[in-house]
């Protein structure tokens, strides 16, 4: 993975189906109300069979994300049929299977006990796979060494690659609360400080999927979970995984909590979100 070169694009796949061309693709966005759709980028689903994401502010490394946990893992990622920019318009494309079911966030709240005990069983495999298959190349960032990309719940604009956790942890700390006044920012780093100790045997550079919340995981008719939107995938310390907010929660279900492998990330997650705390009601 140290080694690893970006995929060469245009990308095509085998396909159950002839693939939609580009022009099918816009046909049918714009058969869309504009309430319906995002400006800039577009997810339809075409048929039983595609997924299509298309539009500028696409991309491709949610391909390539895919591509790689295939690669090295059994974990039940769509399958990647196509990825391509269209000329003239600028438009990047990129056609996906489509997974059948429903989205988690959908019924959580109305599933048992035991089916969320299920679900968390895959999802703890699922993370084992991503952290113990996919070879570490040491850094923190994309594969390739590349910065992570611009999101809000991260980094805001592009940042890294980091060559230690206590760096990532300084920028991601930078990015979400650099707009405290100076009793807040002192209050944070004091957060940041306790979470940097509790941290320091769990922030091993590992594959992560960084955006695993409910909306972002199929519930299949027959209780198997898919996991989709592979863009935030990239190498990150191990605790970062459970700092999407519920996230802990839903993993560790069933578990008991002095016994379950992922209730040593609590303490951390906890301070995380103190620090959120702290900076929301200093900005009220």
């Amino acid at each position: 993975m140290a080694s690893y070169t970006p995929l060469e694009l245009p990308y095509f796949a085998p396909a159950p189906a002839p693939l939609p061309t580009y022009h099918e693709i816009v046909a049918h966005a714009s058969s869309k109300t504009p309430s319906q759709r995002r400006r800039a980028r577009d997810v339809l689903q075409i048929g039983e069979q595609f997924i299509v994401k298309y539009g500028k502010h696409i991309d491709f490394m949610e391909g390539e994300n895919m591509l790689i946990v295939r690669h090295y893992t059994s974990i039940p990622v769509p399958i990647l049929y196509a990825m391509y920019q269209h000329e003239p318009s600028g438009d990047k494309v990129i056609i996906m299977e489509y997974v059948a079911g429903e989205v988690l966030s959908n019924c959580y709240g109305k599933l048992d006990s035991e089916q969320r005990a299920f679900i968390a069983a895959q999802l703890r495999q699922h993370l084992s796979e991503l952290r113990t298959k996919i070879p570490s190349p040491g850094f923190y960032g994309l594969p390739g060494g590349r910065p992570y990309l611009a999101h809000t719940w991260t980094f805001k604009r592009p940042a890294g690659p980091f060559a230690s956790a206590d760096e990532f942890l300084s920028a991601y700390f930078a990015a979400q609360f650099s707009g405290a006044n100076l009793p807040t920012r002192r209050a944070i780093e004091g957060l940041k400080s306790e979470f940097l100790v509790l941290s320091a045997e769990h922030s091993a550079s590992v594959f992560t999927h960084g955006d695993l919340q409910a909306q972002n995981i199929i519930l299949r008719s027959d209780g198997l979970i898919s996991i989709i939107d592979w863009e935030s995938a990239s190498f990150c310390p191990e605790y970062f995984e459970f700092f999407i907010y519920g996230t802990l929660d839903m993993v560790a279900a069933g578990l008991e909590k002095e016994k379950g492998d992922v209730t040593r990330y609590t303490e951390m997650v906890r301070l995380a979100f103190k620090a959120w705390d702290t900076y929301c009601r200093a900005k009220q």
